[in-house]
């Protein structure tokens, strides 16, 4: 059976380059082919839209160079495996438009398909060719942008959080590459009112194009919204406060283990 592996990136996540990547391995035996692509930032760009889009891309270029299936397809994300699976809905508008694309070519030709997810590890080739060649990052994923470009919904300097977190936020909000040490390292220090704070709450604090942002980035991980939220709020720029809590997420697993 031809398999495919593929994988999406977005630097910065949200709005930035988006990357596509795609490695097809037949099973006569020819050598693999690999496949890129990129698109200019927009403010829908997600990493969320760029794993469907590194999907579609990959399909469209298994079928143009002859694929008949039967096709094993593997995917880090499990937003995208499990949506083209049926077994989660899809609840974005932007995500349903694709995903409606990528069923009607594989429903046009007749293309039998399985959807496998794996671990990043089992998927190096299609995320390093998803890195956009013009990216500024140090690892796939990361958050790399400007300082003077980030966007913000509340001002540190102005909150009611400790001087030192206020420190640490202000460091990494002028840090235009900070690695994931730099994000372990930053920690509330006990609770603060933002701790207290539900997500509907924090949603209407917030506003809903943020809101909306950490729905796509955490589908279906209200804690994880709510966090995210939470880190802007307290003045954290959107798209550190997103990198921290996937930092976070990635420390807790790694306790688990």
């Amino acid at each position: 059976m031809d398999t495919m592996n593929f994988d999406g990136s977005c630097d910065p996540n949200p709005g930035g380059i988006m990357g596509f990547g795609w490695v097809i391995n037949w099973s006569s035996g020819k050598a693999p082919t690999e496949g890129s692509k990129e698109k200019k930032p927009t403010p829908s760009n997600t990493n969320n839209v760029a794993e469907y889009n590194a999907l579609k891309e990959g399909i469209l270029n298994y079928l143009k160079l002859g694929g008949k299936g039967p096709f094993q397809v593997y995917g880090d994300s499990k937003l995208v495996i499990n949506q083209m699976s049926g077994k989660w809905k899809v609840k974005n508008q932007n995500l349903a438009v694709i995903k409606e694309e990528i069923a009607s070519i594989i429903k046009k030709h007749d293309l039998k398909v399985k959807f496998d997810w794996v671990p990043r590890e089992q998927n190096s080739t299609a995320d390093r060719l998803a890195m956009p060649k013009s990216s500024s990052k140090t690892s796939s994923k990361s958050s790399s942008i400007k300082p003077a470009d980030r966007k913000f919904i509340a001002n540190v300097n102005s909150m009611s959080v400790s001087p030192q977190l206020k420190l640490g936020i202000n460091e990494l909000n002028t840090n235009p590459s900070p690695g994931f040490k730099s994000f372990v390292q930053l920690k509330i220090g006990g609770m603060d009112s933002f701790s207290r704070k539900r997500l509907a709450e924090l949603q209407k604090e917030a506003g809903e194009k943020v809101s909306s942002m950490v729905q796509i980035e955490f589908p279906k991980n209200l804690t994880h919204q709510a966090s995210a939220l939470r880190w802007m709020l307290r003045g954290l720029a959107t798209d550190l406060a997103i990198r921290k809590v996937q930092v976070d997420v990635e420390i807790s697993k790694k306790k688990k283990r």
